[in-house]
């Protein structure tokens, strides 16, 4: 057990790390660390932090790996909500005049929402909490998937042609958030 388990966990390495080289000309090498995360040799400013992680998800006769791009801020707010997009817009969670301006904030980027349109996304969060943003961007694909009977893991892979896309709306929405991004925005820190 303890061997199909070593297996798995390196096949999900390998599955994050070759995902985390498609971006290599936007956000430099790929480096894999001791966790199974992945950092990148040369971000822009405005991405400094950015993590490919992995999140496993385990099922009676098999799971799968995800890849989730996580990018944290610092914030001048406390208290907490939630902006999830689906269905082609940001949902808010929780209470607070703050993720609602946020919202607006992201909604009023039509290119941003045009490029989050066009991602094939598994999931998007922004989790507001207590002076900290955090951006987490799942892909679907990128990943890898596994069953335990028959014993079998294979790689789904990533689509090449959504990485500049996914670079861009990175990079949008953490300056929107920073309050980085001229006239359209204003910060959220206020």
């Amino acid at each position: 057990m303890f061997r199909s388990r070593r297996k798995r966990v390196n096949a999900a390495n390998q599955a994050i790390l070759q995902t985390s080289r498609l971006f290599s000309e936007i956000w430099g090498d790929a480096e894999l660390v001791e966790n199974g995360d992945v950092r990148f040799s040369n971000l822009p400013s405005t991405l400094h932090g950015l993590t490919a992680i992995q999140s496993w998800q385990r099922q009676l006769l098999g799971g799968t790996m995800t890849v989730n791009l996580c990018l944290e801020r610092k914030i001048d707010w406390t208290g907490r909500s939630e902006l999830r997009f689906s269905n082609g817009k940001f949902k808010r969670k929780g209470d607070s005049g703050m993720s609602q301006r946020l919202m607006d904030q992201l909604h009023a980027d039509t290119s941003l929402m045009a490029e989050l349109r066009r991602l094939d996304l598994g999931g998007l969060t922004i989790f507001l909490s207590d002076g900290k943003a955090t951006v987490t961007l799942t892909p679907y694909g990128g990943g890898l998937a596994f069953l335990a009977l028959p014993p079998l893991q294979y790689s789904v892979a990533y689509p090449p042609d959504q990485v500049k896309i996914t670079a861009s709306a990175l990079e949008r929405m953490e300056q929107i958030i920073s309050g980085q991004k001229g006239s359209e925005s204003n910060s959220i820190t206020h």
